[in-house]
């Protein structure tokens, strides 16, 4: 392997991790939408959610305005209120613990696995207390965790698990939806997302008291003047949208899927490589999780950056939450999250990306001769 600037700035690309696709079936749905009734209300909500209970094999779907609102909602509907605990992981985005500290509860960090994002049991049974009323886990990127394990701990313990699957619409674990094995489960349909509706969200769950309280707060305690609720409801278009959208996800994941295989199937860095898959788990590869074993792995990021490979990790840089000022006073020791996010990087493979643009990624991580 060697270091080759010149030949990067000769051939430099700039690959694009934006996918937003134009579906030859938007402009007529939208058109025929514009003829219902539009608000939360609307038969086409209810459609869309039949639609998405349908496809992830889930005895309820609740839409709502954001991922963000499906947090907020699930928070809620697991019963956790003022001065209560809910565990999460610090390798997680701002987006997952900003609805915590909004319900008034105490988010207490739980360390990741070492060699994946999801929840360490034994870090949760360290750190659980009296007033723990939820696990939040979170799969980054698209991979699956151990969530069949963490479904029977917290049943054990008592307390609901809440799945926020923001990354992973698609990913399976044992042959079933990710979200079949939460208590609750959010899903996040920003216009980033694998299921895209520019912004949106949605709650899946099989309980049914539970699903009757994501739609009861969801919609302002449907304003009986008896129970409490605010307004996340999603409006029709975007519902008509995703309702639409939804019939090409399982393609779309397939071609994520093949242009993580072709690009891996060109990687030849022996300090590079894919991040573990665990035993039956499928990712939907929202993004390629390359696993980093460099001195300085921060250098071969920034590397790939000036060759006009872009990175979520330099994006949002990434780190452990507590290391935001704003988290400072929620501190909490998670010395396996913190090498997770010093030691890898993203890759875009969403299904605009070109095989020129896959073999450009390779070389360029091949020719890399840092140390």
């Amino acid at each position: 392997m060697r270091s080759d600037q010149t030949h990067i700035a000769a051939a430099r690309m700039s690959v694009s991790d934006k996918y937003r696709p134009v579906y030859a079936d938007d402009l007529p749905t939208l058109r025929h939408t514009l003829e219902r009734a539009l608000s939360g209300t609307s038969d086409v909500v209810t459609e869309y959610e039949n639609k998405l209970a349908q496809w992830f094999d889930a005895r309820h779907a609740t839409a709502v305005s954001s991922g963000g609102a499906a947090l907020s909602v699930a928070i809620y509907a697991a019963g956790v209120g003022p001065g209560d605990d809910v565990l999460l992981t610090p390798s997680c985005p701002l987006c997952t613990i900003y609805p915590i500290i909004a319900a008034g509860a105490r988010p207490i960090f739980v360390d990741t696995r070492a060699h994946g994002f999801g929840a360490d049991p034994a870090s949760i049974r360290a750190r659980i207390t009296p007033r723990t009323r939820a696990l939040i886990d979170i799969p980054m990127w698209g991979y699956p965790s151990e969530v069949d394990e963490l479904r029977t701990l917290t049943q054990e313990l008592q307390i609901k698990l809440i799945l926020d699957l923001a990354h992973s619409h698609g990913t399976t674990l044992h042959g079933r939806p990710l979200s079949q094995f939460g208590d609750l489960s959010c899903y996040s349909t920003h216009e980033r997302k694998p299921l895209a509706t520019g912004e949106g969200g949605f709650i899946l769950t099989d309980d049914d008291v539970l699903a009757r309280r994501c739609r009861d707060y969801s919609r302002f305690g449907n304003l009986n003047g008896t129970d409490f609720g605010l307004n996340y409801k999603l409006a029709a278009l975007p519902a008509a949208l995703g309702g639409s959208r939804l019939d090409s996800l399982a393609e779309q994941i397939d071609k994520r899927s093949a242009n993580a295989a072709y690009f891996l199937g060109k990687l030849d860095h022996n300090k590079v490589q894919e991040k573990k898959i665990i035993a039956g788990g499928v990712p939907n590869y929202y993004f390629l999780n390359l696993e980093l074993h460099f001195a300085d792995n921060r250098a071969f990021i920034d590397y790939l950056d000036e060759a006009g490979i872009p990175s979520d990790i330099k994006r949002y840089g990434c780190k452990a939450l507590y290391e935001f000022p704003a988290l400072a006073q929620y501190r909490n020791e998670c010395p396996n999250a913190e090498a997770l996010l010093g030691n890898m990087t993203t890759l875009p493979v969403h299904p605009d990306i070109t095989l020129a643009e896959l073999d450009y990624m390779a070389d360029r991580i091949n020719h890399y001769g840092g140390l």
